[in-house]
């Protein structure tokens, strides 16, 4: 069993604790009723950008020019005459219709993203024309926006390199990305909109195989008229939580040498693991994203979107927050309490002291302080540590903790929140107290302390 062990002073303030936890993700592969957003949200907390998507060959018919605005999400209407199969083999029919799913999810935010996609292998392949492309993502964008005025943020493309989503390189994705420009700058100036353009939803693996380094070179040497850059993004599944501040550092040499604009950075899907139904995958990634998330809280106009607030447990459990209930309702999962005790964290960060290899962070507001402590590896962890400069007589110390066995409702059901799972009163001495708590493998505790 390996040790951790590590000081935390209760009065030495490191800075204000930034959100971590408000910039969220949702789905139309598996898309959860109209009544779930709030509940998220009743649940979490109120995210500052939820991300949301439209694909275009649901809300338009191709074959004959009309536009189903509240289409049932996940029906597949094109059948054979489709000409790329997209991600179609992985999506399953929803109850939900679109505009319900738009209209609920937008609302749980202060802002939204709009990720548009699809039809990109038929644009780079001369099936469609620009011209019509762009006449459709602008009805498509006017109406969302109509619809959902928070909508800020729209997203040119997702994974355009990947199989699933078009299987483009940088330089066929660049013309998309120019026409969707073309498209917002016509839309803000009819409206006088704000409407922002990014992209390039980058997963890790391209990344790092040279594609963010032609992106951004792209980028560089695009000379449409109307080119946006108001963000980027990308994402990353990957086991390595120092990875997001690499692939950080990557973007910002390139924003420099191919003078880029530096605006903020979105990594819109975050995971440690692949897709899975393993149950204790769905473990493996709250331990992992949690002390990842962390991990990179210190980088400055940057932003993670953990994948995803809800989705198929049977392809994708281990990424899923929540899962439906038999009988209706929700339950959290291990992904879900790691995003509760992200919400839980006070006002002011306070100093941790020790070799903790960032699976600490400590948090207070006044008399209570909130610490997150994180075992993301496949080994039990003891952890010891001492609260110094406390000022008052006695502590009530709550540890809530997330394995296998507690508050896990995928692998030892029922779990419908995060309970606490040890309540103690310790007396204050010289200013100072002692926790000792044993971690099993990918185990992680949020430690709420009340001093009196």
């Amino acid at each position: 069993m390996s040790k951790l062990q590590f000081t935390v002073n209760a009065q030495q303030v490191v800075r204000e604790w930034p959100r971590i936890e408000q910039y969220q993700n949702s789905t139309l592969r598996y898309t959860p009723p109209k009544d779930f957003s709030a509940y998220w949200q009743q649940q979490i907390c109120r995210p500052k950008i939820i991300r949301t998507w439209v694909t275009l060959d649901e809300i338009w018919n191709c074959l004959t020019d009309e536009y189903d605005w509240n289409y049932q999400i996940g029906v597949d209407k094109l059948g054979e005459k489709r000409y790329y199969p997209y991600d179609w083999p992985k999506t399953r029919p929803s109850e939900t219709h679109f505009e319900d799913y738009l209209t609920t999810f937008c609302a749980m935010a202060d802002e939204a993203m709009l990720n548009i996609r699809r039809f990109e292998r038929e644009l780079t392949d001369g099936i469609m024309e620009f011209a019509k492309y762009e006449e459709v993502v602008e009805n498509v964008i006017e109406h969302c926006v109509e619809l959902c005025p928070n909508i800020v943020y729209i997203e040119a493309s997702n994974e355009p390199h990947g199989k699933s989503f078009g299987k483009l390189t940088i330089p066929e994705y660049m013309p998309i990305y120019d026409a969707i420009c073309r498209v917002v700058g016509r839309l803000n100036r009819k409206h006088g909109w704000n409407l922002k353009v990014g992209g390039n939803a980058m997963v890790n693996h391209f990344f790092f195989n040279n594609g963010w380094h032609d992106y951004m070179k792209a980028l560089s040497e695009d000379t449409c008229p109307d080119l946006r850059i108001d963000f980027y993004s990308m994402h990353i599944y990957n086991t390595d939580h120092n990875a997001l501040n690499q692939m950080y550092n990557i973007h910002h040499a390139d924003v420099v040498k191919y003078g880029l604009p530096d605006v903020p950075v979105f990594f819109d899907e975050y995971g440690t693991q692949q897709c899975s139904e393993e149950p204790i995958e769905n473990l493996m990634n709250a331990s992992g994203i949690l002390t990842g998330m962390m991990r990179a809280s210190d980088l400055a106009n940057f932003h993670i979107f953990p994948w995803c607030t809800f989705h198929n447990p049977v392809l994708q459990m281990s990424y899923t927050q929540f899962i439906r209930l038999p009988e209706g309702g929700y339950a959290p999962t291990a992904n879900g309490h790691a995003m509760k005790m992200l919400s839980n964290m006070l006002k002011d960060e306070v100093i941790v002291r020790g070799d903790t290899s960032y699976r600490v962070r400590a948090t207070k507001d006044g008399s209570r302080m909130y610490i997150i402590v994180t075992n993301p590896v496949d080994e039990a962890q003891q952890v010891n540590f001492a609260v110094t400069q406390l000022e008052g007589v006695k502590a009530k110390i709550s540890i809530s903790q997330v394995d296998e066995k507690n508050n896990n409702a995928v692998m030892n059901p029922p779990c419908m929140k995060l309970e606490p799972t040890n309540v103690s009163e310790a007396v204050i001495v010289e200013g100072e107290i002692g926790i000792s708590l044993e971690l099993p493998r990918y185990g992680f505790a949020g430690i709420e302390i009340e001093v009196e």
